[in-house]
């Protein structure tokens, strides 16, 4: 079985390859061997997005009929109607899933869909007592099994999603919290690492999601806003300085944002206003901020330019706005911009030409 590596991971064994061949390391016959137990993968599949959009509009369809005649069916007839289109749904996708597996998958997705948005409207229609975020939480539950199933990363990333609009719960009132992410967290990551094959795309869902649990937790605890940040902050710094072996590049960058995000709004005076020491501590932070930034760029680190661009304009913007003429505040402004541009992209060619090196 080929192993399936990016075109430009591909380009480069070619590249090397033909180096060794060069220098008498390899035969011909023995680099096309060695080249042939690779394959590179192709642009995202035509086919696939097409069942996919597919989907998406035969769901909206079905349930747009369901909708617009939805005030002329009596409850159960509404549920009813919901159970039928999701089961003939799943059912159809099992019974393509061994000849079409593609058109088998888009099956599955208006189930899904269906299952969705089901939810709502039977909860509508019984008058159920909850709040909407427990809708996306059984829009979770339901579709991760599938997941599962599938080994689809399409599913479990909705399903992560859902789970971060579910880990709102935190600001309705009376709500006990978004615990239930303590069992779906682990989960994730698991289904990620043994099912789904190790994908970047899950892994940062599942590292957001757990940034959104302990945001929205600390929240219900009614913890001091730059407390929650703060702690943000560090979780961020380290997931940065410290990536997870597998997936280095994804955890420096989503380190690097929230780090990023979390560290600009703490230099805000507004931040520090609980603690009565906005005169002084957002420059100490800010100071401290730019030391490690400095650190950072030493390691050539692309996020932390994006980084430093982001609070120099900060400082820009903070400074200027109130007494620089507005057109020329916003043309200043742009060159800033494009300026971060050209750095960012000539520092970026500079690490990938060293790596191929």
């Amino acid at each position: 079985m080929k192993r399936k590596i990016s075109k430009t991971e591909y380009a480069f064994l070619q590249r090397e390859f033909d180096f060794l061949q060069q220098n008498g390391k390899l035969d011909s016959e023995e680099a096309s061997d060695l080249l042939a137990l690779y394959e590179p993968k192709g642009a995202t599949n035509f086919v696939r997005i097409l069942l996919v959009f597919g989907a998406i509009l035969v769901g909206i369809g079905i349930l747009s009929f369901i909708a617009g005649n939805w005030n002329g069916l009596s409850p159960f007839s509404k549920f009813g109607l919901i159970i039928i289109a999701f089961i003939l749904s799943y059912s159809a996708g099992y019974k393509l899933e061994p000849s079409y597996e593609k058109t088998s998958r888009s099956m599955y997705y208006i189930g899904a869909a269906i299952y969705g948005a089901g939810i709502f409207l039977i909860g509508q229609s019984f008058h159920l007592q909850h709040t909407v975020y427990t809708d996306f939480l059984l829009w979770a539950i339901g579709i991760l099994p599938l997941a599962y199933y599938l080994k689809d990363q399409l599913l479990a990333i909705f399903a992560s999603a859902f789970l971060i609009i579910y880990s709102f719960t935190a600001f309705e009132f009376g709500s006990v919290g978004p615990y239930w992410l303590l069992l779906f967290i682990p989960i994730l990551f698991w289904m990620n690492e043994k099912r789904i094959g190790k994908k970047s795309s899950l892994f940062v869902m599942t590292i957001l999601l757990s940034v959104a649990f302990i945001v929205n937790t600390l929240e219900l605890l009614h913890i001091d806003e730059w407390l929650s940040i703060l702690l943000v902050f560090v979780a961020g710094l380290i997931l940065a300085l410290f990536p997870i072996k597998h997936y280095r590049t994804e955890s420096s960058w989503v380190g690097s944002i929230l780090f990023g995000i979390t560290g600009i709004m703490l230099t805000f005076p507004f931040m520090w206003r609980e603690l009565q020491v906005e005169a002084i501590a957002p420059y100490i932070f800010t100071a401290l901020m730019i030391i490690l930034l400095i650190y950072l760029l030493k390691q050539d680190s692309l996020p932390a330019i994006l980084i430093t661009c982001g609070l120099i304009y900060r400082y820009y913007t903070d400074i200027t706005y109130d007494f620089m003429p507005k057109s020329l505040f916003f043309v200043i402004g742009g060159v800033l911009l494009i300026a971060f541009g050209f750095w960012f992209e000539k520092s970026r060619r500079e690490t990938v030409n060293r790596h191929e090196e």
